[in-house]
């Protein structure tokens, strides 16, 4: 799915802490169905989430986002997430997350200004994210434009297609 970097996001936030580990994201060891996964996501830290989760919602972490092995995020997506903002992210998923264009952003300080249910904005191309209830904001780090395109694509895969096209069909 093309992620359209323009557009600001506005979302209800969940706000989790640091080292976020892929096991609780993606626990396909024990859910091995898209459709299991979304019933079970993050429930290792929030039991509520996998079923108050709304499309729309933004999900805001600390530090090390995504440690662990190299599950993809990709079942946030599927419920509804529209972006994922992190104080920093962990390579492994950071990579992985671009290569499937799940919906990633970095902002250090993000977690001082927004508490759990806030409303959340996200303004990429303005490179900032603001909670609009108190006014506060901090700064969104932007991707290199290989990157930007890869999202625009809808991921890794897509980009790759698109090139192959445009180069060789």
């Amino acid at each position: 799915m093309p992620i359209d970097l323009n557009q600001v996001l506005r979302g209800r936030v969940w706000k989790f802490g640091d080292s976020i580990e892929t096991d609780a994201i993606n626990p396909y060891y024990r859910y091995p169905t898209m459709e299991e996964l979304k019933q079970h996501t993050m429930e290792a830290y929030r039991p509520e989430f996998p079923k108050e989760v709304k499309a729309g919602d933004i999900l805001v972490a600390g530090r090390n986002f995504g440690c662990g092995s190299s599950r993809p995020g990709l079942v946030l997506r599927e419920v509804g997430i529209v972006a994922i903002i992190a104080e920093s992210v962990a390579r492994l998923f950071l990579r992985n997350s671009i290569a499937r264009a799940v919906p990633i952003f970095m902002a250090p300080g993000i977690t001082g200004i927004v508490n759990d249910g806030d409303t959340l904005e996200v303004d990429y191309r303005g490179s900032i994210v603001r909670n609009p209830a108190t006014g506060a904001s901090v700064g969104l780090r932007q991707f290199p434009p290989l990157i930007e395109k890869i999202f625009a694509a809808g991921g890794l895969p897509e980009f790759a297609y698109q090139r192959y096209e445009r180069e060789f069909g």
